[in-house]
């Protein structure tokens, strides 16, 4: 059965929602001084930065992450520093729309985790829970999941309506409960997207396919009530995203290539440690590889190299880590890093291609040389 939090815990969840709000302050572009990647200096005092905020920082002066890592090799840490400084400092004196810029802050970690131009706030936290405990009681849902990311500010809920179920044709053994995954980022604001819960594990799924995907800006009564027709459209569908199962259909019948295992790899081995393959098999493959003499791999050969586990294996290794590893090995997982680990393996599944989606089968069991016996 799906586990749902109990109303104690949604309002303890609730109340750190609350306190998690973020801090916008308009501040001169030229007071903000870039100590290294994860401190800044304004006014006197030294002030951490997430790495959220640093890339933030970069785009605000046209600098791509690539090139100031590329800057940092030739030369070194104070180096790059000194020359984002003196690139903001001329976009603050060249360009008026940069001569104050908004600094956003997560008051529990006291760390800067944006800036931005916009000084307008996002829709509050407080506003944001208003409106998404509404939706869950319409609804008639059930709350899986409830975190706040300290280091980015994200609330992220996690919603299933126990009735909405729906199988996939084909495949007699992949039933979903459908739900929404409601999302309040100080930076990028309210969004929903569809989420699903497998029901032969219960692991869940968040994926931003298609038009499900829906994001409020206001709560002005346009805004709202487009976004209230926008809830009932996913309702009548029984929350299931459109294309969903023929998504499914081709996942299960697509190898995963090197390239899409790695990713799916990478996002869990911080918690998972030395047995991540036992969820994501990585290392297993790029054994087989290497005793075919393929011990390193480019990037573009990790694309076309096929593994042994299929796209919607890899995906459902992912959505099962962030389900149940907390209950089968210790981690270090928090429930903010848990949500985002569902968000990631569903865009693997809502990519535009998979790597061997339209790749042609091999129908030849031998190779033959006949042009090279030609004399």
């Amino acid at each position: 059965m799906i586990q749902s939090l109990s109303s104690t815990i949604v309002d303890q969840r609730k109340a750190e929602s609350i306190a998690a709000q973020s801090l916008r302050k308009s501040v001169a572009f030229r007071e903000l001084t870039l100590i290294d990647e994860k401190t800044i200096e304004y006014q006197g005092s030294r002030i951490g930065i997430t790495k959220n905020a640093f890339k933030s920082l970069l785009k605000l002066i046209g600098m791509s992450q690539s090139f100031a890592a590329k800057f940092e090799k030739l030369f070194n840490t104070e180096a790059k520093a000194q020359f984002i400084n003196r690139m903001k400092d001329a976009m603050a004196s060249n360009s008026g729309n940069l001569s104050n810029v908004t600094m956003i802050l997560n008051p529990v970690n006291r760390t800067v985790i944006g800036f931005g131009k916009d000084e307008s706030a996002k829709i509050s936290n407080q506003n944001f829970i208003d409106v998404t405990s509404n939706m869950i009681s319409d609804n008639g849902m059930n709350v899986t999941s409830w975190s706040t990311d300290p280091h980015t500010g994200i609330i992220t809920i996690d919603a299933f309506n126990p009735k909405a179920e729906f199988g996939i044709q084909g495949m007699s053994d992949e039933v979903f409960t459908g739900g929404v995954t409601f999302q309040n980022s100080p930076i990028e604001g309210f969004k929903v997207m569809p989420y699903m819960n497998r029901q032969w594990c219960t692991n869940g799924l968040t994926t931003a396919m298609a038009q499900e995907s829906y994001e409020l800006h206001s709560l002005k009564n346009d805004d709202v009530n487009n976004f209230f027709e926008h809830m009932r459209s996913l309702r009548r569908n029984n929350f299931a995203p459109e294309g969903f199962a023929d998504r499914v259909r081709t996942a299960n019948a697509t190898p995963a290539s090197i390239h899409e295992m790695e990713y799916a790899y990478n996002r869990i081995k911080g918690h998972a440690g030395e047995r991540t393959d036992n969820w994501i098999p990585l290392q297993e493959n790029l054994n087989a590889y290497a005793k075919k003499g393929f011990e390193t791999l480019s990037n573009a050969q990790k694309k076309m190299a096929k593994t042994n586990q299929s796209l919607w294996s890899v995906v459902n290794g992912m959505t099962h880590f962030s389900s149940h590893a907390h209950s089968i090995i210790d981690t270090n997982m928090q429930d903010a890093q848990a949500a985002q680990i569902q968000v990631s393996a569903g865009n693997l599944l809502g990519k535009n291609a998979f790597d061997h989606e339209s790749s042609m089968p091999d129908v030849f069991t031998e190779m033959r040389q006949d042009g090279a016996i030609l004399n």
